[in-house]
């Protein structure tokens, strides 16, 4: 019983420290954004995501406009990636070089980026601190 207990308690450990972690939605009745992860719990506290843009180019690529709030009281730099996937969400090898975003306290800034590939259909963006 005591080894059933103890690997019990080392998978709810586990699952908890589990990276990375779903951002929140600036809306307080929304669900967790599924395409925005943030890479450290105390950045998943202070950062808000809302409702992404999504639409094609005229050319047929992936825009995506991602608002990102600092809700917290101290100005925050992020690092940004985004990974573009197509439809049935497999990397399709398009991924961006890390941005930085400095956002003030309160403040909102809409983080944009559009795919090389017409293939792009879905995305994942990653948001870190800059340290």
């Amino acid at each position: 019983m005591k080894t059933f207990l103890a690997s019990v308690s080392l998978c709810l450990l586990a699952g908890c420290a589990a990276r990375p972690y779903p951002a929140y939605a600036i809306e307080n009745d929304a669900e967790m954004i599924s395409n925005v992860v943030v890479s450290d719990g105390s950045l998943q506290g202070v950062v808000r995501v809302g409702k992404a843009l999504v639409e094609r180019t005229k050319g047929g690529e992936l825009r995506v406009v991602v608002p990102v709030r600092n809700i917290d009281d101290e100005p925050i730099q992020l690092l940004a990636q985004i990974s573009f996937q197509d439809a049935q969400r497999q990397p399709i090898g398009d991924t961006t070089n890390r941005q930085i975003a400095i956002i003030p306290p309160g403040g909102t800034v809409d983080m944009e980026w559009i795919s090389r590939s017409q293939l792009a259909a879905d995305y994942v963006l990653r948001l870190g601190w800059n340290n």
